[in-house]
């Protein structure tokens, strides 16, 4: 162990070498810091990031313990409440023991804070870290319905009504049209990082693999994220955009319409391939609304420069003629919740 208030390199043992050393901790105080960035999680002072303080303490929370409500790209979730307020709230707890991790918990704050302000992204509230087992929390709008995936179990492999499905989709497409024009693509758009509640209301959430991204002069290259929701051109390895959001969206949209997955029958990757980069795209029969079916035709366009973008499909007719307002959903929801 370094003497104290030295401060440790965390990075310079991780077996990736290619990377250079990120984050150091002061053994002294529990505090990590980003070198980089200046962003740093403590156990008095919460998250700091650009400057400004996100400040909650171990003590300012009751955890429960007994409780899961998931797990993302960056830890499991539990559910807690803000003492002085009596909020509920989600606590994602990160175990930052590699680079990885801790980069996804770098990229999940940067998410967080980027998608303040718009009410389809899951809002957050602060966060800290716990001296004795350097496990990071961060607490988020509890959400008291779950993820659109467990919508699904609750409809028994029925589909959602097509009315309702449009306040879904435009709920879903407004918060993924405010990371993009953040220049930020989300990565993992799946059923079970769509959360929604009793009050109606639909939000994106787990920014772990979030990535910067301004079109104009970049692409990303990585390859990150639930592959079965992933683009035709990011299973091929190649070079995607803000584009690859919106077929995720389209696999969410003919899943949740049909109460299953597109390719729910392929058990193996190369099969799974195959149908993703050469047969023809998922289409939704006939027998759905002609709108439905266009504006998730829109999406499952495997040529990219002909696939909608947030814009283009927030003024499509399915999610702005004959929808419901949340209040309608909220009633719908409250019928088999």
């Amino acid at each position: 162990m370094p003497p104290r208030g030295m401060m440790l390199e965390m990075d310079d043992v991780d077996s990736d070498n290619s990377v250079s050393m990120t984050w150091e901790i002061d053994p002294a105080s529990g505090t990590m810091r980003h070198k980089k960035t200046g962003t740093k999680v403590s156990t008095d002072s919460g998250i700091t990031y650009e400057g400004q303080e996100y400040r909650l303490s171990p003590e300012d929370i009751d955890l429960d313990f007994d409780s899961h409500l998931g797990a993302g790209a960056c830890g499991v979730v539990m559910k807690g409440v803000i003492k002085h307020s009596g909020i509920p709230v989600a606590v994602k707890t990160v175990k930052v023991d590699d680079k990885a991790k801790r980069e996804q918990l770098l990229n999940e704050i940067r998410g967080l804070i980027a998608a303040d302000g718009c009410i389809n992204l899951v809002h957050w509230y602060a966060g800290f870290m716990s001296k004795s087992t350097s496990v990071v929390h961060v607490a988020l709008e509890f959400m008291d319905l779950g993820s659109l995936a467990d919508l699904k179990k609750r409809l028994g492999g029925s589909g959602v009504p097509p009315f309702y499905l449009s306040n879904i989709t435009y709920q879903i497409m407004n918060g993924l049209d405010y990371l993009h024009k953040k220049k930020m693509l989300h990565r993992d758009i799946k059923p079970e990082n769509i959360l929604h509640n009793r009050s109606g209301f639909v939000k994106l959430t787990d920014f772990g693999i979030a990535k910067d991204l301004d079109k104009t002069l970049a692409m990303a290259g990585t390859f990150v994220g639930t592959v079965t929701y992933m683009s035709p051109e990011r299973c091929l390895g190649q070079d995607y955009s803000f584009a690859s959001d919106i077929w995720s969206v389209g696999m969410v949209i003919y899943e949740l319409s049909t109460g299953r997955y597109p390719f729910a029958d392929i058990g193996s990757f190369p099969v799974l391939f195959d149908h993703l980069c050469e047969k023809p795209e998922p289409r939704l029969t006939p027998d759905f609304p002609p709108e439905l079916v266009e504006f998730d035709a829109l999406c499952l366009t495997r040529d990219v420069a002909r696939r909608a973008d947030t814009e283009y499909l927030l003024a499509h007719p399915f999610v702005t003629q004959n929808v419901p307002d949340v209040d309608q959903l909220a009633a719908w929801l409250a019928t088999f919740c």
